[in-house]
């Protein structure tokens, strides 16, 4: 019976342990602590003691148990800081800004594939047709293949450009001297629908957004031009310049939202409902490490959300303020799944309310973010500065 119990006692003093070092949400954590504080002030038998933390183990923490955190660190010779992580098909993608690989692993942290790239992998891919579209400026744009990391290029025979899918049949491509070619979706035909002129000194800041039948093209200097593709060729520049885009334009269901440094953010629209609204710019669009903070997020309403050092703020499509929530930022704002979430500096993922800006729950995280977080359905993954990555199949 001594035998017995001794084994009791061992197996609950390994259980415990396990429950220690498993992450669970503020709620459980409570619940746990209280419950070993208990058992550790408290003559209990080692069978029963057993018997009380299995049950507390299956009945509190199924989920805990079930969905941890999961970590592995990048292999490489780059600072801890310089990692990002996106998610493609339960598929974790692992870049760098300043690294050539593309890293490819299971939700788990088994490393699937490794790649060399032509040039830094600085920008989240385009998803085109099921494979991941990467490009950079004076390069050929490639496709690869998310399962096994073959890749190829796109349109090998036309100078390098910027490509986006015009539809599910064909493709534009943005290439040099402002000339803007459509492609059939094999790459085996393809003509000029014209050239867009800019001024002198001027650059593309990036890839055509296309919304609906209308392509826009926003250039360094902060001018935005639109093609009306339905109409035949008809190009005009939309609207005032906007001074020091932050990035490349982002799709609305109404056109185009931009940012810019000066602390400026406007909706713009080919039917002539645009708008433009302040906000604090300049140093508060960064983080501490240099990450873009003020990347705008947009529901399927269309309201628009923007993260700053100091806030997350949303407008609606006719460019009223619904609300602003004070919090220190350490990411862009995500929309997913219903609800905005970002992470800040304490360090955490929070989950935002969007109608009111309300915290609805904080998940903690183990060091501070490295680049934004990626959601994906459920999975929740981000690179940290300490060189981990964190995976998480459950979201806060």
């Amino acid at each position: 019976m001594g035998t017995c119990r001794d084994t009791f006692t061992a197996a609950s003093a390994a259980l415990l342990r396990i429950l220690k070092n498993t992450h669970f949400s503020s709620e459980k954590n409570s619940t746990f602590r209280k419950f070993e504080t208990f058992v550790s002030q408290t003559k209990v038998p080692g069978e029963h003691l057993f018997g009380c933390l299995f049950y507390l183990a299956v009945l509190c923490t199924p989920n805990a148990l079930a969905q941890p955190w999961m970590t592995w660190k990048v292999p490489g010779t780059l600072g801890p800081a310089d990692w990002q992580a996106r998610i493609y098909q339960g598929i974790v993608l692992v870049t760098s800004p300043h690294s050539n690989f593309l890293y490819a692993y299971t939700s788990g942290g088994k490393l699937m594939w490794k790649r060399e790239m032509s040039w830094p992998l600085s920008e989240s891919p385009q998803v085109v047709d099921g494979q991941l579209l990467f490009q950079q400026p004076g390069q050929l744009a490639v496709l690869v293949q998310p399962e096994t990391g073959e890749t190829r290029q796109v349109l090998p025979r036309l100078h390098p450009g910027w490509m986006v899918p015009r539809d599910a049949r064909s493709w534009l491509q943005l290439g040099e001297g402002g000339r803007l070619l459509t492609a059939n979706k094999e790459w085996t035909e393809w003509k000029s629908l014209g050239h867009l002129r800019l001024q002198r000194g001027d650059d593309w800041l990036g890839p055509p957004v296309v919304v609906g039948s209308t392509v826009y093209l926003g250039t360094a200097l902060g001018y935005l031009h639109q093609v009306n593709l339905q109409s035949g060729w008809r190009s005009s520049t939309l609207g005032i310049q906007l001074p020091r885009p932050l990035m490349p334009p982002t799709a609305h269901p109404l056109g185009v939202v931009e940012v810019a440094v000066s602390g400026l953010l406007a909706l713009r629209t080919s039917t002539g409902n645009s708008w433009i609204k302040p906000f604090p710019g300049w140093n508060q669009c960064y983080s501490g490490s240099g990450e873009i903070l003020a990347r705008p997020a947009i529901d399927e309403a269309g309201n628009i959300y923007l993260a700053t050092r100091n806030q997350l703020a949303s407008w609606s499509p006719d460019g009223k303020r619904r609300w602003t929530s004070p919090l220190r930022s350490a990411s862009a704002v995500l929309w997913s799944e219903g609800a905005c979430y970002l992470a800040d500096t304490s360090p955490a993922i929070l989950k935002i309310d969007p109608a009111s800006g309300t915290l609805l729950s904080r998940l903690p995280l183990p060091a501070g973010v490295a680049s934004d977080p990626a959601i994906e359905k459920s999975l929740l993954a981000v690179a940290l500065n300490n060189g981990q990555v964190v995976v998480r199949s459950e979201l806060p």
